[in-house]
């Protein structure tokens, strides 16, 4: 397979793991790459909060996407070079599962047993690495990067920064947003904006937590089910649990516990205009109530929502494209969610580009 030349500079939008994955293979291949993002830094939902304005030192949430797996030969050898650079570990934390009604929760039946893994030191490590990769292979990621509507002239994309500060012109453009971002962005070829836009995404309130002490509890995690009007969580974990994170006033530098509480699609949705307070509120009621355990004095809390966290109905295909514009479209909303899925979705969005470059 040729190498693309200049003229076939590609843009990215949006630097999580399918973005990321897509531009080492094209940026490896001699592809002139730069990746775009909103965020002040790479991975996305792949993300990692540190509370660094505490004395001492400061905590550290991952709030988002919590663990991975692998399914696929081509995953599972990507995890392996990332456990072996030290950037991803094994998370073998007890978990369980906890069913709620209007009364009370008990637990389940555990759940499946597998491999699951995380970035280490955060999960963002993971997403970090993919960018030095780039970066490592000629490709440039800038973040904190707004990229305004797409426009074309001269059989060329020419974006610009909704500042309105040019960023250059390209033969291609690859759009990784969340599916209704990416709707807007792909505007300028029907089909793939209407692919977009029937997906549809729930959102997911997140609180970080800390307490003084650890809590009463012998699980490190847990998948809760119930109808919203019984509990308001999907999953809560124990930060501490994870490879290469410490916790406990023996251990790490501010002492306590630290916890990620997850809100459920449908009680984010019920819930998605109230106010951070009213969030972590909610959460932290539904957190004792899943534990069978009176309320704890709270020593750091803040609630995040992410308005677009899990894909309701992804689409079939790994990637979508308008080769004819030179443009396409990624994610975890192609061809399945999760880490996984937006890895090899931005591996097949590559493939796809490399293809059409040898090919024209």
């Amino acid at each position: 397979m040729s190498a693309p030349t200049d003229q076939d500079a590609i843009a990215i939008i949006g630097a999580g793991i399918a973005g990321l994955a897509a531009a080492r293979v094209l940026a490896r291949a001699g592809a002139s790459v730069q990746v775009f993002d909103k965020g002040r830094g790479v991975g996305g939902r792949v993300s990692t909060r540190r509370d660094d304005a505490l004395a001492g030192g400061g905590r550290q949430f991952d709030h988002g996407a919590q663990y991975f797996t692998c399914e696929s030969d081509k995953f599972a050898a990507q995890v392996a070079d990332w456990v072996a650079a030290g950037v991803a570990a094994e998370w073998t934390g007890r978990l369980a599962v906890i069913d709620c009604d209007l009364d009370a929760c008990r637990l389940a039946d555990p759940p499946q047993a597998k491999q699951r893994y995380v970035g280490v030191p955060g999960m963002n490590a993971i997403a970090r690495r993919l960018a030095d990769d780039v970066a490592a292979a000629g490709g440039r990621v800038t973040t904190g990067v707004r990229v305004a509507p797409l426009k074309r002239g001269d059989g060329r994309w020419r974006l610009a920064a909704e500042s309105g500060e040019p960023l250059g012109d390209f033969a291609k453009v690859l759009v990784t947003a969340p599916a209704p971002q990416a709707a807007e962005l792909l505007t300028p070829s029907p089909a793939l904006s209407n692919a977009a836009k029937s997906v549809r995404m729930s959102g997911c309130w997140a609180a970080m937590v800390a307490f003084d002490g650890p809590i009463a509890t012998e699980i490190d995690g847990a998948f809760v089910n119930g109808p919203p009007e019984a509990t308001a969580l999907s999953w809560f974990a124990r930060e501490g649990s994870k490879p290469a994170r410490s916790e406990g006033a023996s251990e790490g530098p501010v002492g306590g516990s630290q916890w990620v509480l997850h809100g459920s699609p449908a009680w984010t949705e019920s819930n998605h205009a109230i106010t951070p307070e009213r969030a972590l509120e909610g959460l932290l009621e539904a957190f004792w109530k899943a534990l069978g355990l009176p309320p704890q004095p709270v020593a750091y809390a803040e609630a995040h929502r992410w308005r677009f966290a899990l894909p309701e109905n992804p689409l079939a295909a790994r990637a979508i494209s308008d080769q004819a514009l030179g443009l396409y479209a990624a994610g975890d909303w192609c061809g399945g969610p999760r880490v996984e899925g937006a890895y090899l979705s931005g591996l097949a969005a590559a493939e796809a580009m490399l293809s059409r470059a040898t090919s024209a």
